[in-house]
């Protein structure tokens, strides 16, 4: 037998001599056929020698001349499919590094860092210079990413009209042994579909709409010629020109108004994403109603102004109807003393609406600039929707609330929330309302501050229940609750809902705390009552730190409810406060071992009398 290597027939001294050239450093890597042998020879199985090898039984020479023609006509398509990967590959590692410090990379996660805590930690010049790179970063990135899938399938394209060709002209065919190559290309091709499928930008694709303030409603909604307002968003969503598999983009930096309540969206497939464009701060999404120079006096210290829908006397949220108001915020500050009738305002800043007016008691004009909160949810979702990288602040109700299905609520930040009369004297607000029905919900990453009520909660009446729910990653601060449990009707209840990995810090902290009616205990991280619904949740892996009165609050006989599992937290509180609510549960942080063993509760938790 003659080993053949190339276009060359060698002698077996002839091969001896290629490995020991390799052994001492040669890297080039010969073409080997081993005519006769059903499996790898010496070369093949060399450590230093990468070979391409055909194996194959030969009928005297003959074969030996048709292999050189067969390698030379199958060089051009290997190349293509060699080559298409490594560029995919080097733009990959391209876009997922790191744009800067604690910044996001162009294909990874679309928030970094810089974008959830950047306004707590004051690094909006960081962002700017994070989002600079990565548009920088962007063309070279999906060059190389789309000119290697190209490359890659055209040699693919290329193999298959040779191998037809070679057919075709009665060329004989080498043996196959081992993995079919078909099915080695056909998995190669699945590959890199899924993969730059997966890094792929969020909005490349279905119908994209863009909002500016400084745009126009009768625009056409590009990027160049965007729409201006909340109210066109909402029309769109109505008539069906934004559905699922549609995206709208508000512009960073800039405010919008209003709110958005929507419909059942059109469409069989795809997700509705609200999110954001350009560069700067994330666009806030506002419900105030802000004064203009418009105060009349009432009587002595009492000034009203007209709060009805466009009455004139204030912009901002012009057309809203409501006039139940959570909160006044002046200057930076927050009013949120509501009283119940005109008589009973006694102190500077308290106020009271009707359905026309707000009064405020104050010794001197209030004067334009006095953002008012009235009762109005800023969004409202429908089922498979996403909503994303927005500022959502100034509502005496709620932030968000949804009853749907197939909905992510991520690397948002929400803030100034509740007040409103829910009925007769009791007020509510909460950052994140999960109603009766909502299934397969994340909700993460996001920074929720400041309501009267929960940062987040799920509860209602009905059989429906909560389903596949995911709280994970957020930073939840001085709200008055942390997270809130509650359900009546009997159904399903709660299944496989998890709150993980969250940061909880100070609750009943809130701007809310001191003005409550009812403040007994409600300064807590974990609130559970009315749980007459099956439970199944878990809360693990978060940081409870600081709470006005106790770590968790449950109605009933005090205790967590059953179906709640409750592990590998850190809870701490400060000296003296209660682990738990009520005469049932008298332990406090100091006597944190004493409550676990009673309970059973928090087994592998952390707790510390530190903060």
């Amino acid at each position: 037998m003659t080993p053949v290597v190339g276009a060359t027939v060698v002698t077996a001294a002839t091969a001896r001599d290629i490995l020991r050239r390799s052994s001492l450093g040669q890297r080039r890597s010969p073409k080997v056929f081993i005519p006769g042998l059903g499996a790898p020879g010496t070369l093949h199985d060399h450590p230093r020698i990468r070979c391409h090898c055909i194996i194959g039984s030969f009928q005297g020479g003959s074969m030996s001349k048709t292999i050189p023609q067969a390698s030379k006509r199958s060089r051009a398509w290997i190349w293509l499919i060699v080559i298409g990967p490594i560029l995919s590959v080097v733009g990959l590692i391209t876009g997922f590094a790191s744009a800067g410090a604690a910044c996001r990379s162009v294909v990874g996660p679309k928030e970094g860092l810089v974008k959830s805590y950047g306004t707590l930690q004051g690094m909006g010049g960081e962002e700017r210079t994070c989002e600079s790179v990565m548009d920088a970063v962007a063309v070279p990135t999906w060059t190389f990413i789309v000119l290697g899938l190209v490359l890659f399938l055209t040699g693919i394209i290329v193999r298959s009209a040779t191998r037809k060709r070679a057919y075709v002209a009665g060329e004989q065919r080498p043996t196959k042994q081992g993995v079919n190559r078909r099915s080695i290309l056909q998995g190669a091709v699945a590959f890199f579909a899924t993969a730059l499928a997966g890094a792929a930008p969020a909005y490349a694709n279905g119908n994209v709409r863009y909002v500016s303030a400084s745009g126009s409603d009768s625009n056409p909604g590009s990027v160049t010629a965007p729409w201006r307002t909340l109210a066109k968003v909402r029309s769109a969503m109505a008539s069906g020109d934004l559905q699922r598999g549609s995206t709208v983009l508000f512009k960073r930096g800039d405010d919008f108004y209003g709110s958005i309540h929507m419909p059942s969206l059109i469409g069989s497939s795809g997700t509705l994403t609200i999110g954001a464009y350009g560069e700067g701060a994330r666009p806030r999404l506002l419900g105030y109603k802000v004064s203009k120079a418009a105060w009349t006096q009432y009587s002595g210290n009492i000034w009203k102004l007209n709060i009805a829908a466009n009455s004139g006397q204030y912009s901002g949220n012009t057309s809203e109807a409501s006039t139940n108001v959570g909160f006044l915020k002046a200057a930076g500050m927050i009013h949120g003393r509501k009283r119940w009738a005109i008589s009973e305002l006694a102190a500077d800043w308290e106020f009271f609406s009707d359905s026309t007016y707000v009064y405020v008691r104050l010794g001197v004009n209030p004067g334009a600039g006095v953002a008012i909160s009235v009762q109005r949810d800023l969004l409202r979702l429908a089922s498979h929707t996403t909503v994303q990288d927005l500022y959502l602040g100034g509502t005496g109700a709620h932030g968000v609330t949804t009853g749907g299905k197939n909905v992510v609520i991520q690397r948002n930040e929400i803030e100034w929330i509740g007040g409103s009369a829910l009925s007769g004297t009791t007020r509510y607000g909460n950052g994140v309302e999960l109603y009766v029905g909502a299934a397969r919900v994340m909700i993460r990453e996001n920074v929720i501050r400041q309501t009267y009520d929960v940062a987040l909660s799920a509860q209602g009446t009905g059989t429906a229940g909560w389903t596949d729910i995911t709280w994970e990653s957020n930073r939840l601060e001085n709200c008055n609750m942390s997270l809130e449990l509650w359900g009546k009707g009997g159904g399903t209840g709660f299944l496989r809902c998890r709150f993980i990995n969250n940061t909880c810090i100070d609750a009943g902290y809130s701007w809310a705390a001191l003005i409550r009616s009812d403040r007994d205990g409600k300064g807590t991280h974990l609130l559970t009552y009315s749980m007459e619904v099956p439970v199944d949740v878990e809360i693990t892996g978060n940081s409870f730190l600081g709470a006005r009165d106790n770590y968790t609050r449950n109605s009933g006989d005090r205790q967590i409810p059953a179906g709640i599992i409750t592990h590998r937290n850190t809870i701490k509180l400060g000296a003296g406060k209660k682990i738990a609510y009520g005469a049932e549960n008298p332990e406090t942080s100091e006597q944190a071992a004493q409550w676990q063993a009673r309970t059973g509760r928090e087994q592998a938790s952390i707790f510390a009398v530190s903060y």
